[in-house]
């Protein structure tokens, strides 16, 4: 019997005891519970940040609701503000990325064939 996470769409775990997200097993709820990347990386057995933060996309892929901080590292939503602030933080990252994308290619342009 599968048991779902009141936070998410996302099942905690199946009768082998497995879980289906077991990165996000790991974290504790509410960013002021928020896991450091550094103890992240040391209880999930990750290698290191780089391959913790791809098992993390790939949950993320599959459904998985992992928030992040900049401050405060990694952390299952408690609430739908929460979840909200997220995304407003993902938003900005995002458009500040574009943004350096087009002055970059404006560059480029300006260059020709070099």
């Amino acid at each position: 019997m599968q048991k779902e996470n009141r936070n998410s769409r996302v099942h905690t775990g199946d009768q082998s005891g497995k879980t289906e997200f077991p990165i996000m097993s790991l974290l504790p709820v509410g960013k002021e519970n928020a896991i450091s990347t550094v103890d992240l990386v040391r209880l999930s057995g990750c290698g290191s940040a780089r391959d913790l933060q791809e098992r993390i996309a790939l949950e993320r892929t599959s459904g998985a609701v992992i928030c992040s901080s900049t401050t405060g590292g990694y952390f299952r939503p408690a609430n739908k503000m929460e979840i909200a602030e997220f995304c407003r933080s993902l938003e900005n990252r995002a458009a500040n990325t574009l943004i350096a994308i087009q002055s970059a290619k404006q560059a480029l342009a300006r260059e020709g064939d070099d």
